[in-house]
């Protein structure tokens, strides 16, 4: 009887162990980006529509718009997002999307906090919740329909209160945001509608430029302009045929300096990056065509569309390919103690959008999703981008998308079991 029961404990313990190794395991890994997009079969994760389509009379379309904001609070209960209830045309200035967020662990129930008519289709409002604090940011029109501004809600007290410039970007600390022209961006898809920008027939005017405003007082500081920017990038003068204007900023991780794109509409379009200090008064070269990118520290931008490392170094060069990736990807770079892993999605490449994982120290793609996209449009500027985005520990991912046939809605993945079983 005892060996009987020694038998059973060994058998159940071999059983159990098995079980668990395979759970541990039970994702697919690649050795190349290409062995993802030509081959099929793999073990994808688990995907939750969190978002309601609403009715065939009456459809709803959600999002967060884009990626590299905080979309989770701290806990990783509530996320946020925008609703609106018609695609595939132009934004007009009357447009309105609601605000709110869901709540991951009460049936996705979703709660209204606001509104916006400031808005777009490939970036949203600039919807976020600010570091270290309870509020909740997203840029909207004043009330006398003249101006772009911030909206900040507490979302312990229920309070809304007015920030008077719109936001692009807050440092890690949720001290400052960098903000610019909104009214002067042209790039199709990135503008906001409805208010005319005030220097229309001047190529780069030394009124406009980036701001900096600090997110408790409300002040606003000018911190250079765009005909500065300009001077570095055309020192000999500036010969295109459309206006300039910046486009885009992002903090490094101090807070101490942050990346701007210089742009114009000319065919083949100027679009190159710059590095500013926090204060505007050090402008320096950081690269050429500039797409979505991450810091991976204070020094280095990891750029997706070469999949590689640049330094802050004036040089413009590429210092790291970290793989070969021939395509372009919108990059997260997880937050410790997975900042190891590199989260990516594509564009549509035959139909299809895909996401996946990157594993450095093993060079492993971990492929999670591969969606057909079932939007109108492929390209231009009613496409509905992945946009992969984290939780705060980086467990819970979130994306928009349209493969169910429902327009753009929101999806979570919980990638728990592939961050904490990584590959050897």
């Amino acid at each position: 009887m005892k060996r009987y029961s020694n038998y059973v404990k060994s058998t159940f313990f071999i059983f159990f162990l098995a079980a668990f190794t395979l759970s541990a395991q039970e994702y697919s890994k690649c050795k190349s980006w290409k062995e993802i997009y030509e081959s099929d079969g793999f073990r994808y994760v688990k995907m939750t529509r969190i978002s309601d389509p609403g009715t065939k009379q009456n459809p709803q379309f959600t999002g967060f718009w884009f990626y590299d904001e905080q979309q989770f609070d701290e806990s990783g209960r509530y996320a946020l997002g925008m609703t609106v209830y018609f695609q595939d045309r132009e934004v007009v200035k009357n447009d309105r999307g609601d605000i709110g967020y869901f709540d991951l662990q009460n049936n996705n129930k979703w709660t209204k906090i606001g509104e916006t008519t400031a808005w777009n289709w490939q970036q949203g409002c600039r919807l976020q919740w600010r570091p270290n604090s309870e509020e909740i940011l997203w840029n909207d029109r004043s009330e006398d329909g003249t101006q772009f501004i911030c909206k900040a809600f507490n979302f312990e007290t229920g309070k809304t209160r007015i920030l008077p410039r719109p936001i692009y970007d807050v440092t890690k600390d949720g001290r400052f945001a960098l903000t610019h022209d909104f009214t002067r961006m042209e790039h199709a898809g990135t503008k906001y509608v409805g208010i005319q920008h005030a220097y229309p027939e001047r190529y780069a005017p030394p009124e406009t430029g980036i701001e900096k405003m600090d997110m408790e007082t409300g002040e606003v500081e000018f911190i250079t302009s765009l005909a500065t920017i300009a001077e570095n990038a055309f020192p000999k003068g500036y010969t295109g045929k459309t206006n300039l204007y910046i486009f885009r900023e992002g903090w490094n991780p101090s807070g101490s300096r942050f990346i701007t794109f210089l742009r114009n509409m000319d065919s083949p379009r100027h679009v190159s990056a710059w590095s500013v200090s926090a204060d505007g008064k050090d402008i320096r070269y950081f690269f050429n065509n500039p797409s979505h990118h991450v810091w991976q520290d204070d020094i280095t931008i990891f750029e997706g569309r070469y999949f590689s490392l640049i330094k802050d170094d004036e040089s413009g060069e590429i210092s790291e390919v970290i793989a070969d990736v021939d395509t372009n990807v919108d990059p997260t770079i997880l937050p410790p103690p997975y900042n190891d892993w590199i989260l990516c999605d594509t564009y549509v490449i035959k139909e299809y959008q895909y996401m996946f994982l990157y594993h450095r120290p093993t060079k492993t793609f971990v492929p999670l999703a591969k969606l057909k996209s079932t939007g109108k449009h492929k390209t231009g500027i009613f496409r509905a981008d992945l946009h992969v985005r984290c939780s705060r520990d980086g467990k819970i991912i979130s994306f928009d998308s349209n493969y169910e046939g429902l327009g753009r809605q929101l999806y979570t993945a919980n990638i728990s079991y592939i961050l904490d079983n990584p590959p050897k």
